[in-house]
């Protein structure tokens, strides 16, 4: 349609030479838009012949129009190359040598005409002929092209484009610092909106390419010169704007420092998680700050809701209930489930699990068929358990294991699958535990009763730890399965001492029981095994240490409670070698001396005793909140109770 209007404009015979030479030039630019770059170069050829026609005419606008003309017939071969062989054609070495020859002339003209011409024909050639560098595969001649465009005076609409085609270019090339260097230059010249010359360029698309600008530089990884770059903007962009172009990057920062941390196993590493953490809550900063500037505008709760979402992540879960309050009051209602089960989750963090399970319960009430009602249930069970009240938290986790929609794959069914494993392994320790503070008469009746609960333990844990072994929450499972089945060993050994039941009986219980243990020492010895070989591949997370140290005293024991004390002895030896002077290692000892003592040979189990007083002693006062925490006595404890034996030692060798 241009087209056809230029050619109807130019049969107007009253036009003067001006307005013929501008109705060309759109001519050929509708022209070059539609890739007719034969019929481009006829015109041009045609126009500068013309020009060309008398050369004592050629004087004043005439020389500008040459110029001119001479420009767009190196634009037309330029633009022809980059359709070709793309912007960057000349970064395939075997297209190379072809683009280079196919524009040598071109570069040729543009050295001639910015050299020649009027200053703003000049700069034009300039940007050309860093665009038809860079198509040859020469990106540094084409930065030094673009860097001049960009510092001459005063700063027009060349040198807009000049120094934005060389941040554009600069991004790339993943070159971080020297785009922010170009960019607070720009800033600086421009000053705020009122100063853009939108000759050759529209603000909003200027924006929208610094944008894309920083968005490649995030891909590129170099996150700390996007944020940098992100925060020189204003006042020429908008506040708004460059706050979430910071915060995108402090999220995509820290979702690739999760991913790089992360491994085969799926597991992230402590110190990985920590530096995630606190990109997240930069991100949340920065769209609460952002949220806040755009109150008033449609977008509010979009942004709002992403300052919730990172600073969750983030677990600085105080601060997200302070947004969240808002977000609920401002939502509509049918929209509010993501907001209340976000809420749910960060007052269980922040320790009120009543009012978190109030909110999740609601949430689950009022959407009973949004696909987030599995996130509240397993939130809401958490809270249930948090408060001590267990059976209600079974249910919500059980509704969410036989509702029909979820499968093992998805996230919802595995935690729900792990917390129920763990909840039931809760309940049955906690009924144990009832045992010493009941009467002598009722003690069994509640051990036989915590049979049941018990076996159901097992059974969610050993689901868990089949289906989703060896991640991090299964090794976990693995372990409290473990300790269960040791705990399911005590009441049919105790039951089997009774006079009241047949011999037949008491053998069967007795089976059972030792069944029991054996589970647990196969169990414990898997997990000690794969553990010790993750150990002696890569140092373990301080989560699994823990683990593996804890699991190699329960293997230790159980073999001692087996009466296998020889083995007993040997594993609890290699608990003393590993966590040589740290404070299991005192356990360690202790069950080793006890051992030794069962087995008739009271000199060593003595010097034990003793040798663990002193490695008593070599334990670091620093380590005194993790001897406490690690171990069943704090330092005095210890030191009591060791004081105490050497002592019962020392007076049965006087008596002897």
């Amino acid at each position: 349609r241009s087209l056809a209007t230029v050619e109807t404009f130019l049969q107007d015979p009253t036009l003067d030479a001006n307005q013929i030479h501008e109705a060309q030039r759109i001519q050929i630019e509708a022209l070059l838009n539609l890739d007719r770059y034969d019929d481009a170069q006829e015109i041009v050829a045609r126009r500068l012949a013309e020009l060309d026609a008398d050369p004592t005419q050629l004087r004043g606008a005439k020389i500008d129009q040459r110029d001119e003309m001479r420009l767009m017939r190196a634009i037309v071969e330029t633009r022809r190359a980059v359709s070709e062989h793309g912007p960057r054609g000349g970064d395939v070495d075997e297209m190379r040598s072809r683009i280079q020859s196919q524009l040598a002339t071109t570069i040729d003209e543009l050295v001639d005409i910015h050299r020649e011409a009027s200053p703003a024909i000049a700069s034009q050639a300039r940007l050309w002929l860093a665009r038809a560098h860079l198509c040859r595969g020469e990106p540094d001649l084409a930065l030094t092209e673009l860097t001049t465009v960009r510092q001459q005076r005063p700063f027009g609409a060349e040198a807009i484009v000049g120094g934005l085609e060389e941040i554009e270019l600069l991004a790339q090339e993943g070159r971080g610092l020297e785009m922010l260097q170009t960019t607070r230059y720009i800033v600086r010249e421009l000053g705020d909106p009122r100063g853009f010359d939108s000759t050759l360029i529209s603000f909003a698309d200027f924006r929208q390419r610094i944008g894309v600008a920083v968005e490649r530089l995030r891909r590129a990884n170099e996150f700390k010169y996007a944020i940098d770059i992100s925060r020189s903007l204003p006042p020429l962009i908008e506040p708004t704007e460059s706050l979430l172009q910071e915060a995108t990057s402090y999220r995509e920062w820290a979702e690739l420092t999760i991913r790089q941390g992360t491994n085969a196993a799926g597991d992230l590493a402590r110190s990985e998680a920590v530096i995630a953490r606190g990109y997240f809550r930069a991100a949340g900063d920065a769209y609460a700050a952002a949220a806040q500037l755009d109150f008033d505008t449609p977008r509010y709760l979009n942004v709002l809701w992403s300052a919730i979402d990172a600073y969750q992540h983030g677990r600085q879960f105080t601060r997200s209930v302070e947004l969240l309050e808002p977000y609920l009051r401002y939502e509509e209602r049918t929209r509010q489930s993501r907001g209340m089960v976000a809420y749910g989750r960060a007052l269980l963090a922040d320790g009120d699990a009543s009012r978190a399970f109030e909110t999740l319960e609601e949430c689950i009430v009022e959407f009973p068929r949004d696909p987030l009602r599995y996130d509240a249930r397993l939130l809401a069970a958490l809270a249930s358990a948090e408060l001590g009240n267990l059976p209600p938290a079974t249910q919500l986790l059980v509704d969410n294991l036989q509702d029909g929609e979820l499968t093992p794959q998805s996230p919802a069914w595995r935690d729900s699958l792990f917390t129920l494993g763990e909840i039931a392994f809760r309940q049955a320790q906690a009924q144990s535990l009832e045992v010493a503070a009941a009467a002598a008469s009722e003690r069994m009746q509640i051990r036989r009763d915590n049979q049941a609960q018990i076996k159901l333990a097992i059974r969610h844990l050993d689901e868990a730890v089949q289906r989703y072994w060896p991640s991090e929450r299964a090794q976990m499972a693995a372990y409290l399965r473990n300790r269960a089945h040791v705990m399911a060993s005590v009441w049919p050994k105790l039951e089997s001492q009774s006079p009241e039941i047949l011999d037949a009986a008491r053998r069967s219980l007795r089976t059972q029981s030792d069944t029991e243990l054996e589970l647990a020492r196969e169990g414990f010895a898997v997990m000690n095994e794969y553990l010790l070989r993750q150990a002696e591949e890569q140092r373990l997370p301080e989560n699994s240490e823990a683990l593996l140290r804890n699991s190699l005293i329960f293997e230790a024991d159980t073999l001692r409670a087996m009466k296998r004390l020889d083995e007993a002895v040997l594993a609890y030896r290699a608990i003393t070698v590993r966590f040589t002077n740290e404070p299991i290692s005192l356990e360690a000892m202790l069950g080793q001396a006890r051992c030794a003592k069962e087995l008739g040979r009271e000199l060593e189990s003595e010097g034990l005793i003793r040798q663990a007083a002193v490695v008593l002693d070599r334990i670091p006062a620093e380590l005194d909140n993790v001897l406490a925490d690690t171990t069943r006595l704090d330092r005095s404890g210890w030191k009591r109770l060791l004081g105490w034996m050497t002592n019962r030692f020392d007076v049965a060798g006087n008596n002897t």
